[in-house]
């Protein structure tokens, strides 16, 4: 191993559940994840209006673990729209909600992934185009020159 390279360890757990009290306040460890989860999960979590608090923080950068803090009102909403689907109308639970998150997060993922596909097939189908129109340049250009030389 060279002086510059690194070796990460592996976390020692995979997910833990941490926090006791209601459950619409928990901290969950994610094990071998970095920034990237812990904010796309925080920012999909906090634009969820039932979500009243989302957090995430790396405890130290040599540890390949990231806590995701989820908080939702204490209270059930009336609201039709607002009610979690799981309970029947009762407080939004902070498993459910980071269930919920990672549920939208895929999706958001599949989206962009699927628009990327069409965007790169676009791009493919340009460039093909512009080599076939560079060669037939070429072409052009080595006919005229064969066409000066006679």
């Amino acid at each position: 191993m060279s002086v510059n390279e690194v070796k990460i360890k592996r976390a020692p757990t995979a997910f833990e559940l941490r926090g006791t009290g209601p459950p619409t306040s928990r901290t969950f460890v994610l094990g071998d994840e970095d920034h990237t989860l812990g904010n796309a999960l925080r920012h999909v979590l906090i634009n969820d209006a039932r979500v009243d608090f989302a957090g995430y923080c790396v405890p130290h950068p040599s540890e390949p673990v990231v806590h995701v803090r989820v908080q939702s009102a204490l209270t059930g909403s009336t609201k039709e729209e607002d009610m979690d689907v799981e309970g029947g109308g009762g407080p939004l639970t902070a498993i459910e909600a980071l269930k919920e998150a990672c549920a939208t997060l895929g999706n958001q993922c599949d989206l962009v992934l699927e628009q990327l596909g069409e965007a790169a097939n676009e791009v493919k189908l340009d460039r093909l185009a512009e080599e076939d129109r560079m060669n037939e340049d070429e072409e052009e250009e080595e006919e005229e020159e064969a066409q000066e030389e006679e």
